[in-house]
């Protein structure tokens, strides 16, 4: 279950000196606060959406929101809103998606680099993730490999899930007959996304 929302945090808060309480008249006695809030998920916080405050006579104890305030009191409201910036923690959530997708993008990369070399440089025991024409999804095993070209087994079993492949990936699953691949197709294999992943 993923639990979602969001918090409004206390930001900031300040006396005003010359404004009059609508609630019970007296000068200088309202305090207003701004809060920030912020949308969140499994209570990390992603990100700012808004701030919003109330002020509060400390006489008579009246809390109004910003949409009660008298305009003497919202125009003071307004300006302190506008002064700060609100905490950068707020952030966190967003922060920790954009290294995650940084991350992602670097591995799927250095994924991509190392495949490359094993299907240019291919050795003995390396496995061939492959889709087979049925739509299903199998593998291949280098059994041994000539100046051009390398020889494969391949696997008996066929598997319906891409990310289940490795479960069909043993020793006994392998036939005993093989046949041969040239690298120039290996590589045509790779590039059309018929190999999709290379172990070794």
């Amino acid at each position: 279950m993923i639990i979602y929302g969001s918090k409004a945090v206390h930001v900031k808060s300040k006396e005003s000196k010359t404004t009059t309480c609508p609630n019970c008249g007296t000068i200088g006695s309202v305090t207003l606060s701004v809060y920030r809030r912020h949308a969140h998920i499994f209570w990390i916080p992603l990100f700012p959406i808004g701030k919003k405050g109330v002020s509060q006579c400390q006489h008579c104890k009246n809390v109004l929101k910003t949409n009660e305030m008298p305009e003497p009191i919202k125009r003071e409201y307004n300006a302190l809103k506008k002064e700060i910036k609100g905490p950068i923690w707020q952030f966190t959530g967003l922060v920790i998606i954009t290294a995650l997708v940084a991350w992602g993008v670097y591995a799927e990369g250095e994924r991509k680099k190392r495949a490359m070399e094993y299907i240019s440089a291919p050795m003995k025991g390396d496995v061939y993730e492959h889709k087979v024409e049925s739509g299903s999804y199998s593998t291949l095993k280098v059994i041994h490999l000539s100046n051009d070209s390398v020889f494969v087994a391949p696997n008996d079993y066929e598997i319906s899930k891409k990310s289940s492949i490795h479960t069909i990936d043993k020793p006994e699953n392998y036939s005993q007959s093989t046949y041969g691949i040239s690298k120039n197709e290996l590589g045509e294999m790779y590039g059309s996304g018929e190999i999709f992943e290379i172990k070794r």
